[in-house]
């Protein structure tokens, strides 16, 4: 995310969430670039981020391409089918 992006991002102690759309690699000359699309998750309401203790999330219209070496941990990101765009975070089976 750019800096402008990023200071709207409602962060979970640091914790950006994305979901990865696209690994890249591209090789120019004598570098290799390991690359990822990512789309961003947000927080979906400021007044109750958190749902049984679990990030409550929504899929965010921002994509970004980082390098793959930036994720560092993956998680389990599970929908609430009864709702729209709503998302928690399983921060427990990992």
């Amino acid at each position: 995310m750019n800096f402008e992006e990023l200071s709207e991002y409602l962060s979970d102690h640091g914790i950006c969430y994305g979901q990865v759309c696209l690994l890249a690699k591209i090789e120019l000359e004598a570098k290799i670039f390991n690359l990822a699309l990512i789309q961003w998750y947000d927080f979906k309401s400021k007044k109750t981020p958190f749902y049984y203790g679990c990030p409550r999330l929504q899929l965010t219209e921002i994509y970004n391409i980082i390098d793959i070496e930036a994720i560092k941990d993956n998680v389990h990101i599970i929908p609430r089918f009864d709702k729209d765009n709503d998302y928690l975070v399983n921060k427990y089976i990992f």
